[in-house]
């Protein structure tokens, strides 16, 4: 259903442009499509090999933007100041201009890149910002995430099928009523597809009148599939698999199941799915008249939904299989989004690492340095403090994940003077959290506990201030932990060389404020070593 929606709704795009790309970064797969009066799906190849093909053909001055253009991260950080996407004017090495509008789009709870692709005239500016593409696109990815919305509704609502098709029509309307010339590209199967229609119920029984009664019981609400063995059921699953059975173009949602069957058995058939692993994730109603007592254990030692016994209660049957339905569907995409987030998230945060690594590759090199250099004579200068060598080679690699959760403050709150809100102090307050949560994903590998909450604490506590005026948690005092402690001034020293002000004179004032004034005094004594690094 979803995939017929997409389709229809890609054909919204303008003739002019060139290639249309659905970029799935947690699943490594790019869909290529182009318009030619209809939608034709192109390809569907590794995103990474994509990337990296793409790589030897921008010109290595465009490379780095064109990358961005196709990152979640960075799209999502201009989006706050561009309205959900991103253009930009490329040039591949044989002199091609093209431009690109990106936007990132959620289909079924994973963040995908939507990009549009056109041939550029060779003067195109790489800043230039077509207003008109830039909002089609942002409709297209409105539309896509309504229409995706609208079928998964409530049954109740989906049910009548005049109000799912009157919402459906006012979201293509809005975008028609902008784009006239687009009208024709919708037609009544876009509007028509119904979250019902694509449900299956596949009913394995060589007996025709069993087969029969059951497919009156649902017809017009489900799909209806039938097979006179285990083999031809089989053989009919299997042409579903390229997607997994409840996600193939017939959209199984339950199985109807004899025992007793020429050719293969039932028995056959519940191997072949427990191998699949799908007998927890659709329920499957056994029809067999054999109900002895070890037929019965051998049949729900294989996890199946229920059993049903001849003749059938039309009504009892209808209810029962359908609560069935919507349980395992409820507990499907329950599964699906927890693992659709999971995998979202760890590719999210792998980007998010690398773009913070390149950069704050500069920043974390000096700052290992001063870190290191006061470390080492804290040591010498305080016992209290339960420093060693050993100890300070793990404060010297951690801090390099100070900041790691910067980038999850939106930058119109980084980009203020001051002045903030309470939801924009909030951001501020709480991202050490994060960068410490993130932590634990990024050193999750490490069987270095140690160094691991090291770096969480630096990330964690360096905003701490030694008076309890800081934040996330107003730690004060040596409760606010050494390594923490020590790589705030590292930090504070690193960033205001960065400016007119003179950092000695900065840490000295802050001294017993926001910072220890033991350390303040180890700084001191070696602060001509910082101006050297």
């Amino acid at each position: 259903m979803e995939d017929t929606l997409f389709n229809e709704l890609k054909k919204l795009v303008f003739k002019t442009i060139n290639n249309i790309y659905l970029m799935d970064v947690v699943n490594d797969i790019i869909y290529t499509y182009k318009y030619e009066d209809t939608l034709i799906n192109l390809n569907k190849e590794s995103l990474s090999e994509y990337l990296q093909n793409m790589s030897s053909k921008v010109e290595s001055s465009d490379l780095k933007e064109y990358m961005n253009n196709v990152s979640i991260p960075k799209l999502m950080e201009q989006s706050i100041s561009n309205g959900g996407y991103s253009s930009f004017a490329y040039k591949l090495l044989n002199g091609q201009m093209y431009k690109n509008t990106s936007t990132v789009i959620n289909i079924n709870g994973n963040n995908c890149v939507l990009v549009l692709e056109e041939k550029a005239n060779t003067q195109t500016n790489n800043k230039t910002d077509d207003t008109k593409y830039n909002s089609l696109i942002e409709i297209v990815a409105d539309a896509m995430l309504k229409v995706h919305n609208v079928y998964n509704m409530d049954e109740r609502i989906l049910a009548n099928k005049d109000s799912v098709r009157q919402y459906v029509d006012s979201i293509f309307s809005g975008i028609t009523n902008s784009y006239p010339e687009l009208k024709k590209a919708f037609t009544e199967k876009a509007i028509n597809v119904s979250g019902r229609e694509d449900d299956t119920i596949l009913i394995v029984d060589d007996d025709k009148l069993t087969r029969t009664m059951i497919k009156k019981i649902f017809e017009g609400e489900y799909k209806i599939v039938e097979a006179t063995n285990g083999r031809e059921a089989i053989d009919y699953l299997k042409e579903n698999d390229k997607k997994g059975y409840m996600e193939a173009s017939d959209h199984v949602v339950s199985i109807f199941l004899d025992l007793t069957m020429p050719v293969l058995d039932g028995f056959a058939v519940l191997n072949h799915l427990s191998q699949k692993g799908v007998l927890n994730k659709l329920p499957v109603i056994i029809i067999s008249g054999d109900y002895e007592k070890e037929t019965k254990s051998r049949v729900y030692s294989y996890n199946i939904a229920d059993m049903l016994e001849k003749p059938f209660d039309f009504e009892v049957v209808r209810h029962r299989i359908k609560n069935f339905i919507n349980l395992y569907k409820s507990s499907n995409s329950l599964d699906n989004l927890i693992s659709d987030q999971t995998n979202n998230l760890k590719n999210i945060i792998d980007s998010y690492i690398k773009a913070y690594m390149v950069d704050y590759n500069e920043d974390v090199n000096k700052i290992s340095k001063y870190t290191e250099l006061l470390a080492n004579k804290v040591m010498n200068d305080y016992d209290e403090f339960d420093l060693t060598q050993n100890k300070i080679e793990k404060i010297k690699g951690a801090v390099m994940y100070y900041d790691i959760g910067f980038y999850s403050v939106p930058r119109s709150v980084l980009s203020k003077d001051g002045n903030y809100t309470e939801e924009e102090l909030a951001f501020i307050k709480n991202y050490p959290v994060f960068s410490s949560n993130v932590l634990d994903y990024v050193l999750n590998k490490t069987n270095d506990e140690a160094y691991k909450d090291i770096a969480k604490n630096i990330c964690k506590h360096y905003h701490e201030n030694f008076d309890g005026t800081g934040f996330p948690n107003n730690l004060s005092g040596n409760d606010i932990p050494i390594e923490a402690q020590i790589a705030a001034i590292a930090i504070a020293y690193n960033n205001l060389r960065k400016t007119n002000y003179n950092p000695d004179d900065y840490i000295i004032d802050k001294s017993g404020t926001a910072f220890n004034p033991k350390i303040v005094g180890s700084f001191m004594k070696i602060s001509n070593e910082f101006r050297n690094i």
